[in-house]
């Protein structure tokens, strides 16, 4: 037997080690994708901006060439919002603005830790506080701009209050997660269940309701939509069997704590003694994950975190907090936090790659000559979402994309040049001479030579066209 002093002193040792690391190793990653729309947004509020600006909004209102996908933003009163909501981004926007990206780092890892501790005081339970710590790969989400951390440290605030009779105040702030992360609407139907008390589930429920209620009447008013931007966007559910076996082998092997709960659901059966708030807890994941719209593109499974702590309550549901910790117990730990740990500097020498790439890809932009850049590929214009701070002017095509409503476009904004960037294989281009309507001189972008964007780890193609 290990004294559970010892042993959670020896476990945060091996954390703050561990992430100490990572925190080196993360420091000069540019964002991607998303993240990189969160950290612009990021920047806006830090400008008291609330929508995402658009330079040719006059010239081209219903947004055709705007340089985000359809699914990241919404069009209301002509403005440009995006489909993450501002909560998180308004939060952060001082610590960007006047401290730089590090002290966001800081502040998710002191929300992290933070997070752990108040989960401990639910039962003080050894086992369960380390499960958390090292049960899954959420982490890695310590180092890169994205609400994850933060909808981790409201879940755990969430929980504690449950369990100190506060259902008021941890239903007001469930829905405030739900808005964010509509995924969690599955999460927070099971917080009950983690707890022997029930009769505090409507006085839950209802607070829920009551100020996601609020939350719908202010959307209907704003934006005329009654589910969030980002649920409304994915409301065209399709059934997808890659989506599903490509999110069921990342939550297997990068949640560590889902097969140990599997493990003690089989032993339980056996023995004849079948937990049901387990049963309930593996069904809802799987119908979560059946619903998911997408993969969420992180190589993670953020749409399941969420479930988690539920597994480690469920799973240590009936256990008494004791002095020590058994030697079993320590081993099953000590692999679990290693495997992670693994797991975690895998991914992380990952995101240093797509930031390698990242960063030549940006480099070698910034040396065109033209300010407007036409991209037709919306992965690729995510990775130029930086320059929009550095007087380059992006632009997107889309499918079905008007060739006359481009040139006049470009016309109206006296454009003499643009360059345009490929990424094959191309899902669409443009024609040898993009010819403007309506025009008494100069009447053409002309086509002049293609070349490769040197230095980047993709084939990246630049043509520049000519006002001729």
């Amino acid at each position: 037997m290990i004294q559970s002093k010892k042993a959670i002193g020896f476990f945060f040792s091996l954390a703050f080690l561990a992430f100490l690391s990572f925190y080196f190793s993360a420091r000069g990653l540019l964002p991607f994708t998303d993240f990189a729309l969160i950290e612009w947004q990021m920047k806006l509020a830090g400008q008291t901006i609330f929508y995402l600006p658009y330079l040719h909004q006059i010239q081209d209102p219903s947004f055709s060439f705007f340089p985000l996908p359809d699914l990241f933003f919404q069009l209301t009163n002509g403005k440009a919002h995006s489909t993450f909501p501002n909560f998180y981004p308004f939060l952060f926007s001082p610590l960007l603005k006047f401290f730089g990206t590090v002290s966001i780092t800081v502040a998710q890892l002191i929300l992290f830790f933070g997070a752990i501790y108040i989960f401990h005081q639910i039962k003080k339970d050894v086992v369960s506080t380390v499960l958390l710590l090292f049960g899954s790969s959420l982490p890695i989400y310590i180092f890169l701009i994205h609400e994850t951390i933060l909808i981790f440290f409201l879940e755990i605030l969430v929980l504690f209050l449950f369990s100190r009779n506060r259902v008021t105040i941890a239903g007001i702030l469930s829905a405030l997660m739900i808005w964010i992360r509509p995924e969690m609407s599955m999460v927070m139907v099971l917080v009950p269940f983690c707890f022997s008390n029930h009769s505090r589930i409507l006085r839950f429920g209802i607070s829920i309701l009551f100020v996601l209620s609020i939350f719908v009447l202010g959307n209907l008013y704003t934006t005329g939509s009654f589910f969030p931007l980002r649920m409304a966007k994915n409301s065209d559910f399709q059934f997808r069997l890659e989506t599903i076996f490509y999110l069921t082998k990342i939550w297997i092997g990068q949640v560590p704590i889902f097969l140990l709960s599997c493990f003690f659901f089989l032993r339980s059966s056996v023995s004849k003694q079948i937990s049901f708030p387990l049963i309930l807890l593996l069904l809802v994941t799987v119908v979560t994950i059946s619903l998911a719209p997408n993969t969420g593109g992180h190589n993670t499974p953020r749409y399941l975190y969420g479930f988690v702590p539920l597994y480690i309550l469920i799973l240590r549901k009936d256990s008494e907090m004791i002095p020590v910790l058994s030697y079993r117990w320590m081993f099953a730990l000590t692999l679990i936090s290693l495997y992670t740990i693994w797991n975690l500097n895998g991914q992380m020498k990952e995101l240093k790659k797509i930031s390698k790439f990242q960063a030549n890809t940006l480099n070698e932009i910034r040396k065109l000559d033209d300010s407007m850049l036409l991209f037709n590929n919306s992965d690729f214009s995510f990775v130029a979402l930086p320059l929009l701070q550095e007087n380059k002017d992006l632009l997107l095509l889309r499918k079905d994309y008007d060739q006359q409503d481009l040139a006049e476009l470009l016309q109206k904004e006296n454009i003499k040049s643009f360059t345009f960037l490929e990424l094959p294989p191309s899902p669409f281009t443009l024609p040898e001479n993009l010819i403007i309507p309506n025009c008494p001189h100069k009447c053409s972008f002309r086509k002049t030579k293609t070349l490769s964007l040197p230095n980047t780890l993709l084939p990246i193609t630049q043509t520049q066209y000519l006002r001729k």
